[in-house]
């Protein structure tokens, strides 16, 4: 079939709401799963939409009435009923349950984890968001997280697995390597005591049957 693109016709329109003029930034990918929308909204709401005519199903907001920030995308994991949306707003990841759009009680501290923890201090006051979707590698997804850039100011940036079901730290592979570790001699001794920004912000993709990182 040809389709001519001026013969094109808007089906339905949906206002998130949420924007700040000059502040607010639009760069999230959203899901579909089995005509459902899922996608995020200026101030970071996570809404649930019918793909088929753009109604609202439902909306969770990570800091109501405040602004989770920037997102950049959601991951969906799936085992028979239970159905999660996994997205990041602040230094948080959230498990929300893709049908109510509530958050998950039994994944970390009330539906949520802090990702501070994997980088050594979750007291610590050091940015550390989660702007970037995760990858699902069976019943774990792996987090990628933005830290600062700065001099002393800087987390490592660690890559951290979590377990889906739990919200448990499964592993954490040291971007900046501890000693023991492959290619610590490579850096300055001690190095990892004192050096940041190691990180993937952008996300992360990986070979499924291997288990393996693709390069």
């Amino acid at each position: 079939h040809v389709h001519v693109v001026h013969q094109l016709e808007v089906a339905w329109t949906w206002h998130s709401g949420g924007a700040r003029p000059a502040v607010s930034v639009i760069s999230s990918n959203p899901l579909m799963v089995d005509g459902v929308l899922y996608c995020t909204t200026p101030s970071n709401q996570l809404a649930a939409l019918d793909a088929a005519t753009g109604a609202e199903k439902w909306r969770f907001d990570p800091f109501p009435g405040g602004d989770g920030g920037l997102n950049r995308g959601l991951t969906f994991w799936r085992d028979g009923d239970d159905q999660r949306i996994l997205f990041g707003a602040g230094r948080f990841l959230h498990a929300v349950d893709a049908r109510t759009g509530r958050l998950i009680p039994g994944f970390g501290d009330g539906g949520r984890v802090n990702l501070s923890r994997g980088q050594g201090d979750p007291e610590s006051k050091m940015m550390v968001l989660a702007r970037s979707p995760g990858v699902i590698y069976r019943d774990l997804i792996i987090m990628p997280i933005k830290v600062g850039e700065g001099p002393d100011a800087a987390a490592a940036g660690n890559i951290c697995a979590y377990d889906v079901r739990t919200g448990r730290l499964v592993w954490v592979f040291h971007t900046v390597p501890q000693p023991g570790e492959y290619g610590y001699e490579t850096w300055p001794a001690d190095a990892w005591k004192t050096s940041g920004g190691a990180n993937p912000w952008a996300g992360l993709s990986l070979d499924d049957e291997r288990g393996r990182w693709l390069r």
